[in-house]
Formats: C-alpha cells, structure tokens, sequence
C-alpha cells in the first residue's frame, strides 16, 4: 500500500488536503453517484467522508477520503444497541459476504477499532489526488458501495419504496417480504405460525412502506408485545412498550427476559436495551438452530405472561 510519501511525491496531498478540495471532491463524487448508480450520497461536507443511502435496513455506509493515509475507502459500520449481535450474525457468513469483493474486506469487532463501532471496511492505495484522477477514484467507490449492497441487503434486510397507505394483513406482508427480503420469509412465518398457534392475537400495521404485524398476548386487561416483524426485513424487541406492562415494568423482569434472548445463537444485546427498541435483522432467525431457540423463548415468554 502506498504511504504518505507516495502521495507528496505525486502532489496530490496539498490539494486534497484543504477543506475546500475535499467538498469538491465529494460534489463530484455525489454528481457521478446522480447519474450512475442506484446508491445515494448525504449531504456534502468538508469530512474525510460521505455518508450514503443504499437502502440497507441496519448498519451505515460511508466513503472514505483519507488523504494522510493515501487512500480512499468505503466502510460498512455498526455501533447501536443491536451492533455486537448483527456483526456476529454477518460474522457467521464471513466467506459469503467476502466472495462478492475482488479483495476481501477487513473486519474489525468494536473493542478493536478506534471509534467502538463493528466495522467491515476496504481500502485502495491511490498514488495521487489531482483531479484528473477523480473520476477512477469514483468508479472504485461507487462499485465498492454497490458490492457492499449486494452483499448485505440479504443478511441486514433493504427498506422497501414507499406506496399507498395500506391496511396489512397476512397475505400482503408476505408477498411484499418475498419481493424485498425473501430470505426472511421463513423466520416470519415460523413466528406467525408459532403465535397463533399459541392463541395470540395478531395486530397487524397499517403503512404506505413497511408492513408490520405483533403477536399480542392479552392478560388481565394488558396486552404484551415483545416482537414486531417487518417487511424491511427486521424485527424489533419492543421493550419499550413492556416496560409499561404490570408484569415488565420491573426492570429485573425485563433482564431475566433479556437473559432468555441472548442464549439464542448470535444474540449479544447489552442491559441498556431493556429501555429501548433495538430492531435485528429477521435474517438471524434464517439459521433454523437460532430460529428453534427464539421460538422456544417466545413461548416461555407467552406461558410467563398467562401464568403471572
């Protein structure tokens, strides 16, 4: 990899290097992205970066302009309350996602990397940064972006468009998931069919993007939600709204609760998510080990509930 030096040698390090140079730089990328790809570029700054929209459901997406180091980069990121399960779910299809990239991608769990977040990254050394060289650079970025994409949106989940407000029901949240996220067709309907079994009631969303249904569990005049599935491809832990119930409200209620989810196969969520609404990709769930043991704590959770 070329160092810093290659990059004064060639004069491109004093340009690039001034805040005013990295905002053209960025200009013209998102200007290239407009007119060439279905990824789309944040707002233009003078950072080192530039966010991107590529209708991943988890996680961010970055480009890199790292002057000092002589590179340019593009970096996948995970650091919410859900990023630790998440990186050990694409963790587990290491090769898979690898064998998109010409280059396999660095990984670094966030213990290790400088900012704390889970990180999948790849780098290019470039030996200059006149602008004549610009448009190479941008064709290396926007095809690591799109390579990101593809090998991910089936293990994080994508965010569908939007359409007409709709009443969701069984039938159209399954064909939508199947457009969008057809790996987690399977987890959802093992969920469905799980909870009805089990007599719950299924309270199904209404939206013009995603479809949702919650399988609800009525005792004593409360009703208890703890997942609510998505046609984005995710799932979330509605801990927020347990937190509310006579049943959860005590917090040692919810991290015994919690205590039962992290024995399921990839799942490492911390005690602050018994506050919050982390959402997982329902692609965990694809492993029928993972998806066996979440089904068993949703009928633990549900046989607590009727049972209190």
């Amino acid at each position: 990899m070329q160092g810093i030096g290659a990059v004064m040698e060639h004069g491109g390090l004093g340009d690039c290097g001034t805040p005013e140079l990295r905002r053209a730089f960025w200009h013209g990328f998102k200007r290239h992205l407009e007119g060439a790809s279905s990824v789309r570029s944040a707002r233009v700054s003078t950072d080192g970066w530039m966010w991107h929209n590529a209708d991943l459901t988890t996680g961010n997406l970055l480009s890199m302009l790292r002057v000092r180091l002589g590179e340019i980069g593009v970096k996948y990121t995970l650091n919410d309350a859900d990023a630790n399960t998440v990186f050990l779910h694409l963790l587990a299809h290491r090769h898979e996602v690898g064998s998109v990239f010409d280059t396999p991608p660095e990984w670094r769990a966030g213990r290790a990397s400088g900012d704390g977040s889970n990180v999948i990254e790849v780098r290019k050394a470039v030996r200059s940064y006149d602008r004549q060289e610009w448009p190479e650079h941008f064709r290396w970025l926007q095809r690591e972006l799109e390579t990101f994409h593809l090998a991910l949106w089936p293990l994080v989940g994508r965010v569908p468009p939007k359409g007409d407000t709709r009443q969701w029901d069984e039938g159209l949240f399954m064909r939508e998931l199947g457009v969008w996220n057809p790996v987690t067709v399977s987890p959802a309907k093992a969920i469905l069919e799980s909870a009805l079994a089990r007599g719950a009631v299924i309270n199904w969303g209404r939206g013009r993007q995603c479809g949702s249904f919650a399988p609800t569990i009525v005792h004593r005049g409360s009703s208890y939600q703890l997942v609510s599935v998505r046609t984005d491809g995710t799932f979330a832990l509605l801990f927020t709204q347990l937190k509310k119930s006579p049943l959860f409200a005590p917090k040692a209620k919810r991290l015994e609760l919690l205590q039962r989810l992290n024995r399921v196969k990839c799942f490492d969520l911390p005690e602050g998510v018994v506050d919050l609404r982390p959402s997982l990709p329902l692609a965990v769930l694809a492993d029928e080990g993972a998806r066996g043991q979440f089904l068993d704590m949703l009928a633990w959770f549900e046989e607590n509930v009727r049972s209190a």
